[in-house]
């Protein structure tokens, strides 16, 4: 079954990295690529007579034709006139259209770039991110300027929750060799007595260590990716993003908890600080694709969780 990547881009310099990420994946994977552009409407405005949409039906027609020329031109300057390459254009609200569209065209990975500067790249910056990794079926790789090509060295958040292990999954597929994937575990803050702090802390990490070994089996990387584990104490999305620093990784990873609505649209603290806070790309893998798992995969996934282990995730 051929791949489906979608690229959401504003056509601005902060969308350029997601696009050479999406071309580089669609290079080494063969996958199709879907660039979605959206444009906001023109605002409602309510001068005591009721609402009403300013008549200006050409400068949106102006304002979409422009959008849509940037776009293609920073396609063309990226990937060249290619067949596997489709530009699209809606109009609406942009988290609420990335989704859609995804949803749509049965994608299997959202890119965005992570833009943080300039007005054009807030559209579908870090927060634009945020919100689509709330909704989206699939996982969302939130790109930093930095990243041009396929990564090399990446880092998951791991607490062995069902989501925090599709992150796993999904980071290994999208690196190449050579390249090192780490998994990295948090420990939670020990407040107990000190008589059973040693019998604890031995047990924990035992727990932690067999939970690795069975995520390692379990994850298939590309061939020349090794991978390797940490356990580290303290805040996680502090700790995390501090090792990525050290480690000079281009993306980490983490998972959205929970099955239902209400879960999903939580994506919590450590997710946020991620996006909001790192220097390089952000990896987030979405808990409905763990929902739409078989019993018996969700199971294996769940036996996985050291006991008394302290999610990590979002």
């Amino acid at each position: 079954m051929t791949q489906r990547l979608l690229v959401a881009t504003t056509g601005g310099a902060g969308s350029e990295s997601a696009l050479h990420v999406a071309a580089a994946l669609s290079a080494a994977r063969d996958a199709e690529v879907d660039v979605l552009t959206v444009l906001e409407p023109m605002p409602v405005l309510d001068a005591g007579f009721g609402a009403a949409v300013l008549p200006f039906d050409e400068i949106e027609r102006q304002r979409r034709n422009e959008l849509l020329a940037r776009v293609r031109a920073q396609v063309d300057a990226v990937a060249g006139t290619t067949e596997r390459w489709t530009v699209r254009f809606r109009l609406g609200s942009p988290a609420h259209e990335i989704v859609e569209s995804a949803r749509m065209h049965d994608v299997s990975l959202v890119v965005l770039g992570l833009g943080r500067h300039e007005p054009a790249d807030r559209i579908f910056g870090h927060e634009t991110a945020l919100r689509v990794s709330r909704m989206s079926p699939v996982p969302v790789l939130a790109v930093a300027p930095r990243l041009h090509s396929l990564p090399t060295r990446a880092i998951v958040a791991m607490d062995f929750s069902p989501s925090s292990i599709e992150a796993a999954r999904a980071a290994a597929r999208l690196m190449t060799a050579p390249g090192t994937l780490t998994l990295a575990h948090v420990a939670p803050p020990l407040d107990i007595e000190s008589v059973e702090a040693d019998a604890w802390e031995r047990r924990y990490a035992t727990g932690v260590a067999e939970a690795f070994a069975r995520l390692a089996r379990r994850l298939e990387p590309p061939s020349g990716v090794t991978v390797d584990h940490v356990v580290l104490e303290g805040d996680a999305a502090v700790e995390l993003l501090a090792l990525a620093r050290r480690t000079n990784a281009d993306f980490i990873a983490a998972g959205s908890h929970g099955y239902n609505l209400v879960e999903r649209m939580l994506v919590g603290s450590v997710a946020t600080k991620l996006l909001r806070s790192a220097h390089c790309s952000v990896l987030l893998a979405p808990a409905e694709r763990i929902a739409r798992l078989v019993p018996d995969e969700r199971g294996a996934a769940e036996a996985a969780t050291p006991h008394g282990g302290a999610a990590i995730g979002p």
